[in-house]
C-alpha cells in the first residue's frame, strides 16, 4: 500500500485540541483520513498544532528522504501563516505565534521559498504532490493579531501592525506575483483572502471551503474545521486533485 504524507498545522493534526474547548471530544476522523481512505493509502500525518511553514516543509523533508520512494504515493502540504516561528531543541519541535526577528516582507518571502523548495525536493524523487494555503498567508498580521484564547479572546486586538501597512502590502503582492511563474501544483494559488486577491484570483482553504460558517468548524469562538468541516476539505481536495 502506497504512503499519503501530509503536514500542515492544527487544521491538519490528527490530535486536534481546543483551547476554547478542552473538554469536547474531536476523536472524528480528519481531512487527511479521509483523503488517505479514499485514494486506498496508508496514512502519514505529520501535521501539528500551532507550527509554521518551516516545520510543515521540514517534516515533510525528514519523511520522505527516510522513506523509498515507490513506496509514496502522494505528498500535501497544508501551508500556515508566514510569521510563525518553528525551531528545534534537540529532536523536539518547538513553535511561536509570532516571529521576533525580520519582518513580514521578510516571513512572506521564507515562506515562498519554502514552497518552491517542497516543490523541488519532490521532482528529485519524482513523488506527486499539492500543496495548498490552508489559512491566511499573512493578512492577519498585517490587519493586526487578536490575542488567542490563552492570552483573553474578547480583547482588542492587542498587536497593530508595525509598518507601513499599504507600501508592505504593495511589495508582498509584488513578491508574491514574482513567484507565478515558478509555483505548480498549488490549488487556490496564490491562496490569499478575497480582498488581497490578485488577478487570476485564488483562495485559501479557511476563506474558500470550511470557514466562516457554524455548520463547517468547531464554534462561534473556535474557527477550526468540525467534522462535517473536514468532509468538506477532503472532499474539495479530491475534486480539484482529479482523483
Amino acid at each position: 500500500m502506497k504512503k499519503l504524507i501530509v503536514s500542515g498545522d492544527s487544521n491538519t493534526d490528527l490530535n486536534f485540541r481546543s483551547s476554547f474547548h478542552p473538554d469536547w471530544d474531536f476523536s472524528y476522523k480528519k481531512w487527511p483520513q479521509h483523503l488517505a481512505d479514499h485514494l486506498g493509502m496508508e496514512l502519514v500525518c505529520l501535521g501539528r498544532m500551532g507550527v509554521g511553514n518551516q516545520y510543515i516543509y521540514h517534516s515533510l523533508l525528514d519523511e520522505i528522504i527516510k522513506t523509498p520512494a515507490d513506496e509514496i504515493g502522494l505528498v500535501v502540504a497544508g501551508w500556515s501563516q508566514a510569521m510563525r516561528k518553528d525551531w528545534q531543541v534537540n529532536d523536539s519541535w518547538k513553535s511561536s505565534r509570532v516571529e521576533q526577528d525580520g519582518d513580514l516582507r521578510s516571513w512572506v518571502s521564507k515562506s515562498l521559498r519554502h514552497y518552491v523548495s517542497f516543490q523541488l525536493l519532490c521532482d528529485k524523487f519524482n513523488l506527486p504532490y499539492f500543496h495548498f494555503q490552508m489559512i491566511d498567508f499573512f493578512e492577519a498580521y498585517l490587519n493586526g493579531l487578536p490575542p488567542s484564547a490563552e492570552e483573553g479572546w474578547g480583547q482588542d486586538y492587542f498587536q497593530p501592525y508595525p509598518g507601513d501597512k499599504e507600501e508592505d502590502t504593495r511589495k508582498i503582492l509584488n513578491r508574491i506575483v514574482e513567484y507565478d511563474s515558478i509555483i505548480d501544483n498549488f490549488i487556490g494559488w496564490p491562496g490569499l483572502r478575497k480582498d488581497y486577491e490578485l488577478q487570476g484570483g485564488g483562495f485559501n482553504m479557511h476563506e474558500n471551503v470550511f470557514g466562516y460558517t457554524l455548520d463547517n468548524q468547531v464554534s462561534e469562538l473556535d474557527d477550526h474545521p468540525n467534522e462535517a468541516g473536514h468532509k468538506a476539505i477532503a472532499d474539495f481536495l479530491i475534486k480539484e486533485m482529479n482523483l
